[in-house]
């Protein structure tokens, strides 16, 4: 996860996504904070995962795994050498948005869940 990739405008779309689960249900509960703060809780304990095997996958540790099943499945005949330089340069500017949200969620179920 390296910030120069970092783009703002995605990383607002994606905050703005995940938090509108939190802010429905903390309207439809009377503005209950605790809910908001269960929903932001649980969300970003989802997010957190997923950014956790996405760090896994930015590190080229399921790279055998994609390799094994290209060959068998899409039938491709490429060598292993070409196949992981493919890979990297996939990689090479990515960021991990996911992760980032579910610690921000995280966090903002702790400090609503001191407000009640």
């Amino acid at each position: 996860m390296k910030l120069a990739n970092f783009r703002f405008k995605y990383f607002l779309t994606n905050m703005i996504v995940v938090l509108l689960y939190p802010i429905y249900r903390y309207v439809s509960n009377n503005n209950s904070l605790l809910a908001f703060s269960d929903a932001c809780f649980i969300i970003g304990l989802f997010l957190l995962i997923v950014g956790i095997v996405l760090v896994l996958y930015g590190h080229g540790d399921f790279d055998i795994t994609g390799f094994i099943a290209s060959r068998s499945f899409a039938r491709n005949k490429e060598d292993f050498d070409t196949y992981i330089s493919n890979q990297k340069e996939k990689r090479k500017d990515s960021f991990n948005y996911p992760l980032l949200c579910g610690i921000i969620l995280i966090f903002l179920a702790g400090i609503s869940a001191l407000a009640v």
